[in-house]
């Protein structure tokens, strides 16, 4: 891994981390909730930088069906943070104040919309770096303990299953519905949930990749944006 895909990947994790952060509003508060949404757009911003050359190799080339997918999903992530940062500028009342825009109530609802949409789309495209993570988990770990680290993905995964459901985000992917809190749930166990999701995602994205008949990159494929 050369230094600059290890900044690639860096940034990709920070911004999931700053996603499952700025997800859990209703325990962090309105300002560093901005704070954080404000930091996740800017490395959004430097994603792009570094990853400009993907936009030029997407227009080469022939598009097979998993090009195709592959390309829609990076697409349909810059629709989703392009929108979650201009509703997130439209209705900031603290950081962004200065414009004086004002917000409504459908820019809210929009925005939440677009952070749900942006943070499973992020965990799946986290997914495409499996391919450098993988490798690094087995010559870290013996061959033995291989195994008792599957187990534990397993588990991870299904506790990502249930928490889909449990905190309703399916719901919010649709407009009209904010972040769903159960009663008596604490920030940490919103996290362990999210970031289970986050994983169940990410490695659901890998395996499917792996496992994809048409492995071979047609001319000018380049998946790493």
């Amino acid at each position: 891994m050369n230094l600059k895909t290890g900044l690639k990947v860096s940034i990709d994790f920070t911004m999931s981390v700053l996603f499952l952060l700025s997800l859990a509003y209703p325990f962090t508060g309105r300002f560093p909730h901005e704070v954080l949404g404000t930091a996740l757009g800017i490395f959004f911003i430097l994603h792009n930088l570094l990853n400009a050359g993907w936009y030029k190799h997407s227009l080469c080339g022939e598009y097979n069906l998993r090009r195709a997918i592959l390309t829609g999903i990076n697409l349909l992530l810059l629709v989703a943070m392009l929108g979650l940062i201009l509703t997130g500028i439209f209705i900031s009342r603290d950081i962004f104040s200065f414009l004086q825009l004002g917000g409504s109530w459908t820019a809210k609802r929009w925005h939440s919309v677009f952070a749900y949409w942006g943070f499973v789309l992020s965990a799946v495209h986290l997914g495409l770096h499996g391919g450098l993570i993988a490798p690094l988990f087995k010559r870290i770990f013996p061959s033995d303990r291989l195994i008792g680290l599957y187990i534990a993905a397993g588990l991870t995964a299904l506790y990502g299953i249930c928490t889909l459901f449990y905190w309703k985000v399916f719901s919010h992917l649709g407009i009209g519905s904010f972040t769903h809190i159960p009663r008596g749930r604490s920030f940490l166990s919103f996290l362990a949930g999210h970031l289970a999701i986050l994983f169940l995602l990410s490695a659901g994205r890998y395996l499917l990749t792996c496992a994809w008949p048409f492995r071979k990159k047609s001319s000018g494929e380049n998946s790493n944006a």
